[in-house]
């Protein structure tokens, strides 16, 4: 439905910019941003971090001894799989 009406706001806004009535033209457009800017999504803070750094640690060791490239999105992947495995969790850092 946001979707809709901010379509819907644009569009009136530009009609009403073509007929000569930038001021409330402007005045939608205000608005237009006001109802866009709810929309986006808030940005995450912190990165994620074990919350067992030693389990972690040994994840890690095993994906050095498992490839070759380290670190790579696959040694990488690996390890965090085995650690979720392990039960290891993850939380945001302050």
């Amino acid at each position: 439905m946001d979707n809709n009406i901010l379509g819907n706001l644009h569009k009136i806004a530009s009609i009403l910019e073509n007929n000569g009535n930038e001021e409330l033209a402007a005045e939608i457009h205000d608005v237009f941003l006001k109802v866009s800017a709810k929309k986006k999504k808030k940005k995450s803070s912190g990165k994620n971090v074990p919350n067992n750094p030693s389990l972690w640690a040994s994840c890690q060791a095993e994906a050095k001894r498992k490839f070759e490239i380290f670190p790579s999105a696959y040694a990488n992947g690996f390890a965090s799989r085995r650690y979720k495995q392990k039960g290891g969790t993850w939380r945001k850092a302050k």
